[in-house]
């Protein structure tokens, strides 16, 4: 079977056989997935991506195929199950705690960027930094809190110079 990462999102098939043909598998196995009412078999396409990966999760039963949300109008279903699964993938530590750390600093500057250089939030930019370089460093490797720690300093000088070029063109 040829990998998921082959395929793109619209990739697609006009037919069972075209779509066996195509990632190299057999028919039986395009067949099974349509009659357990694979997600990949859309009006008469069927999306390649989506059929590899349930095909691929028949054949390695260590993993499973999921529904991702893609707005905040999905099911409440969908974005709780969504929500179960990423915990379980930070509790096995598919994600490393400097990863997520990360996306929760990309989400504080997007919320507070400008305020997080004022006078009131006084040196919150510092604290956040030592807080979750500290939590790096507890729960992985030297080298990993070394390289987080580069990151996120990068990342809050570049918000603070956004800030202060900011500031300047107001001034003028």
């Amino acid at each position: 079977m040829k990998p998921v990462t082959e395929f793109g999102e619209k990739e697609a098939a006009d037919s069972m056989r075209q779509a066996a043909a195509i990632l190299n598998v057999p028919l039986h196995s395009v067949k099974e997935c349509k009659r357990q009412g694979s997600r990949a078999f859309r009006g008469s396409r069927i999306y390649l991506k989506l059929l590899a990966e349930e095909i691929a999760s028949i054949n390695d039963p260590a993993t499973v195929p999921f529904n991702i949300p893609i707005s905040p109008h999905c099911s409440p279903e969908t974005i709780q199950e969504f929500q179960e699964l990423l915990r379980v993938a930070i509790r096995a530590r598919f994600l490393t705690t400097g990863e997520i750390l990360e996306i929760v600093l990309d989400q504080i500057i997007e919320a507070w960027g400008p305020k997080l250089e004022s006078k009131e939030f006084g040196k919150a930019p510092e604290t956040i930094h030592l807080g979750f370089g500290c939590a790096v460093m507890l729960l992985e490797p030297d080298p990993a809190t070394d390289e987080f720690l580069k990151r996120s300093a990068a990342k809050l000088t570049c918000n603070a110079q956004r800030n202060r070029k900011r500031k300047h063109l107001l001034k003028h």
